[in-house]
């Protein structure tokens, strides 16, 4: 328990770090934008690749990548009813950061010292996933809100998602994993070394992006988001423990997951459809505490 909090105290040290620096004038605003690509181009797609290795893909396992799919695109819709009186705009921000779980940065390392490695393996399945939204299908949806007037599109929105770097990386990922075409070791080394450096980027720019003095409007945009998210993740866990045939410790893992804190690439979506909106970067850091004391108390629970 005591390495958890450490660590979970790490990230909320950085992010503290990253704010505190932007106000003494180190860093600017733009500087999160050049993070964020940072991230999105090389860090996070080396970090997906070096995760890589020895995925494999069966049957019982794909029970548990379609949960980690249809959890994001059930708040992503949840979000969408929910917001229906706002702007597309703001439709747009609520379902990129209703959507999406810290699977790799946080959840996975949260649990690793407390089960079993069947159980990583079962969070590593949500998250491939997980990952189909995150990485570019709820920037997708929220960009066709935007731009196409709630109407789906099919075509923009693949447009939009086959132009995701890590998309393309987990998708290929994926494709290998299925016809067991193992990565070179060298391949999987040198990823990791650049890999290593994208949670510390993460956390970051978060840092640089968070505004604390934030408008009345603001800080009930937060309140919406993270209200929103919470009562769906409710929903799909009570629906995951009841309903969905899959081995308790499968169960355990998922719940787990849907508590974790917004994907760190939340913001970054964010910042494309609304670069002026510092919503999602406070919504981000205050979901990171929030998920500390629930995953916490749920992990005291399944222990």
């Amino acid at each position: 328990m005591e390495a958890v909090l450490v660590k979970s105290a790490g990230f909320i040290f950085i992010i503290f770090i990253g704010y505190m620096l932007k106000r003494k004038g180190f860093f600017k605003r733009d500087d999160g934008i050049f993070l964020s690509k940072i991230i999105m181009n090389i860090t996070l797609p080396a970090a997906l690749i070096s995760g890589a290795s020895g995925m494999s893909i069966n049957y019982s396992a794909i029970i548990i990548i379609l949960v980690g799919f249809l959890s994001n695109l059930f708040n992503l819709y949840f979000s969408k009813f929910t917001s229906y009186k706002n702007s597309s705009v703001g439709k747009a921000i609520n379902m990129i950061n209703c959507t999406g779980y810290n699977v790799g940065n946080f959840a996975i390392p949260f649990a690793a010292s407390f089960f079993e490695p069947l159980a990583l393996v079962y969070m590593c399945m949500f998250d491939i996933g997980n990952s189909f939204m995150v990485l570019g299908g709820s920037y997708a949806f929220a960009k066709n809100e935007v731009e196409g007037n709630g109407r789906i599109n099919f075509k923009n929105l693949f447009k939009v998602l086959f132009k995701s770097f890590p998309f393309d990386i987990y998708l290929l990922l994926l494709i290998l994993s299925i016809f067991k075409i193992v990565i070179p070791k060298e391949v999987i080394s040198i990823a990791a070394m650049i890999g290593n450096a994208n949670g510390f980027l993460a956390m970051l720019m978060i840092g640089i992006m968070l505004e604390i003095n934030i408008t009345k409007q603001q800080a009930k945009s937060v309140m919406k988001i993270l209200g929103t998210r919470y009562i769906g993740n409710i929903i799909i866990a009570v629906l995951v423990y009841f309903l969905i045939p899959l081995p308790i410790l499968a169960k355990q893992m998922i719940i787990l997951i849907l508590f974790a804190p917004l994907s760190t690439i939340s913001a970054v979506y964010s910042k494309m459809i609304d670069p002026d909106n510092p919503a999602p970067a406070l919504s981000n850091s205050i979901s990171i505490i929030i998920s500390i004391c629930v995953m916490t108390g749920l992990l005291v629970l399944f222990t």
